[in-house]
């Protein structure tokens, strides 16, 4: 994987977002994780991501560069995880926060800046009901 030089990465004024349905699958998490390229993306957001049988999304490269988020109470929950955030080391952990919500199909972040403040959601919607709306 070809990288930016760290230079340019810091006078970029954009944030980029991966957003993508893993539907579970072990083969689109490696796919994902050989492509999220550190320098290029500031977060990503996945929707029906691999978990282990532990319930935990790992790799020996992912926490290298990012921070992975679970939603509130993944670890108390019995309803399997749905959605997950990744955020780039590069951001510090004094710039954002999770924001508590009780569901296995909803969370969110709070990032903090120069610009202000601006909110996160990421979303696992099923199609065959409508119960993430209530």
């Amino acid at each position: 994987m070809q990288q930016e030089p760290t230079a340019q990465r810091q006078q970029r004024s954009d944030f980029r977002i991966w957003q993508q349905n893993l539907r579970k699958s072990s083969n689109a998490w490696e796919h994902l994780l050989k492509n999220l390229n550190p320098d290029k993306f500031d977060m990503a957001c996945i929707q029906e991501p691999f978990l282990n049988p532990v319930n935990l999304a790992n790799a020996s490269s992912l926490r290298r560069y990012w921070d992975v988020i679970y939603p509130t109470g993944h670890h108390t929950n019995q309803n399997r995880t749905q959605v997950i955030m990744l955020i780039n080391k590069k951001i510090s952990k004094n710039r954002w926060h999770a924001i508590p919500i009780q569901s296995t199909n909803v969370m969110a972040i709070e990032l903090a800046g120069d610009f202000g403040k601006v909110r996160f959601y990421n979303i696992y919607n099923p199609c065959d009901h409508d119960g993430t709306l209530h």
